[in-house]
């Protein structure tokens, strides 16, 4: 028990926060004013996502990506017969779904919070499950998101799951795989179920990256700041002999240790009496490279999380046209790909083989363009032209009334109906279809 104690006051002692660099360590005057502390002490190391949050490189990159999938919208679609399309499904069992999907997942949590989340895991951890809670005739109820969880390959279910509900952590055993949604990161393991942390996989897997983050922490951690020889001045007597120095051994070195000590502390100008030669063997070129090599570490964040340099408020004078080309890239090569994967997942969970052709999983990107007006007006207008939606479908998708006539699909001969463009066109009764041709002979006029 008491060597119990002693461990308790003395992890609680390491938790203390030194005084600051030039700040007393209390009011006495007596008591020597601080002047640094142990640089040992002051190093932060990213054991987790919370540390790894500190830089600002990650926290934009985590935060965007999460963010993007957040506000575009999970849908329930059925196809329409009539049309041949797929719409959303708002009647009975798909209102309910879509209403899981899109707004409130569970009593505690948004269906934006849920998503928003089911990204972070993804990168942070690797892998990132949420349980479908269903009724007891199996339609869904709930969507929470999974704390931890274990999958048992033998029998094909989820060993072991832990979530927290609306009213308290709950533990399920042996919950069938299609009761649980699992979001694996891009890289996994060699069994192709787990997923790898970003993170995790960006420090294990680059052995070039790691030796070099080894060699800066390990040139740091010996002084690399400032590196000094002392030595003492043997003077010789008149004979031209050397004569014996005024130190012995065991005193340079307790000179050696009290230098490094006042180093470590935080001292700048540094006074030992009796050594006439000090030698200052700071880092060389090589190693100033190695450190500014490590000023990559930015790009290094925007190429592993997918996230073009622009977007990460990196490049302070870039144009308007490279953060449009940056979003372009970003939706194309990254949120695509993430999107499609979670469509697929969500889709054998919740529709399953049965249902397949008939129904399906879209989650809409119309929201991306919702903050760009130039670029949606553009959308807009080809789909316009294009046929592709009718008048009261655009307007409907900027929030303003239908009008009439907005049903009919317009064609790109002046904007006219299909229509009215086929009765523009067609020949009179009574009229040849083709004009006879023009071969510059007057007898053909």
């Amino acid at each position: 028990m008491e060597l119990f104690g002693s461990n308790i006051f003395s992890f609680r002692k390491r938790e203390v926060t030194p005084p600051a660099p030039g700040v007393p360590s209390s009011t006495n005057e007596q008591e020597p004013k601080v002047q640094g502390g142990d640089y040992q002490e002051r190093i932060a190391y990213v054991r987790g996502p919370e540390q790894a949050l500190v830089v600002g490189a990650v926290y934009r990159a985590v935060n965007l990506r999460a963010d993007t999938m957040s506000v575009m919208p999970v849908q329930y679609q059925k196809r329409d017969f009539e049309g041949g399309n797929f719409m959303q499904d708002m009647r009975g069992l798909g209102k309910r779904i879509n209403y899981l999907l899109q707004e409130e997942s569970n009593p505690i949590m948004s269906a934006s919070d849920l998503w928003k989340l089911v990204e972070i895991n993804r990168l942070f951890f690797g892998n990132s499950f949420v349980y479908i809670e269903r009724d007891e005739f199996g339609f869904p109820l709930h969507l929470w998101l999974v704390k931890s969880g274990g999958y048992n390959i033998v029998s094909g279910t989820y060993s072991t799951i832990v979530y927290l509900s609306d009213h308290d952590y709950v533990t399920l055993t042996n919950v069938p795989r299609e009761d649980v949604l699992h979001f694996a990161n891009t890289f996994r393991y060699q069994n192709g179920i787990w997923g790898i942390p970003t993170l995790q996989y960006a420090i294990e897997t680059l052995s070039l990256n790691r030796t070099l983050r080894q060699q800066s922490l390990e040139t740091a951690a010996k002084g690399g700041r400032v590196k000094l020889i002392i030595g003492e001045e043997k003077p010789a007597t008149a004979q031209g002999t050397i004569a014996a120095g005024l130190f012995n051994k065991d005193q340079m070195n307790a000179y050696a240790e009290e230098l490094q000590k006042k180093m470590y502390s935080g001292h700048d100008i540094l006074a030992i009496r009796g050594l006439d030669k000090v030698q200052n063997i700071s880092m060389n070129a090589q190693e100033m490279q190695m450190f500014e090599q490590m000023g990559a570490t930015n790009d290094d964040v925007a190429r592993f999380f997918g996230v073009p340099r622009p977007l990460l408020m990196l490049d302070t004078n870039s144009h308007y046209n490279d953060y449009q080309n940056a979003t372009m890239e970003f939706h194309t090569r990254t949120i695509l790909p993430q999107k499609t994967g979670n469509e697929k997942e969500i889709a054998r969970k919740l529709i399953g083989f049965r249902d397949y052709g008939v129904r399906r999983i879209h989650i809409c990107e119309d929201p991306l363009m919702v903050m760009d007006p130039e670029r949606r007006a553009k959308v807009a207008l080809m789909k316009l032209q294009a046929s592709i939606a009718t008048p009261n479908e655009i307007r409907a998708e900027f929030d303003m009334p239908t009008v009439a006539d907005g049903d009919t699909p317009l064609a790109s001969a002046n904007l006219l109906t299909l229509k009215a463009l086929l009765a523009k066109t067609a020949p009179e009764p009574g009229r040849p279809t083709t004009e006879p041709k023009n071969d510059g002979n007057e007898n053909d006029k």
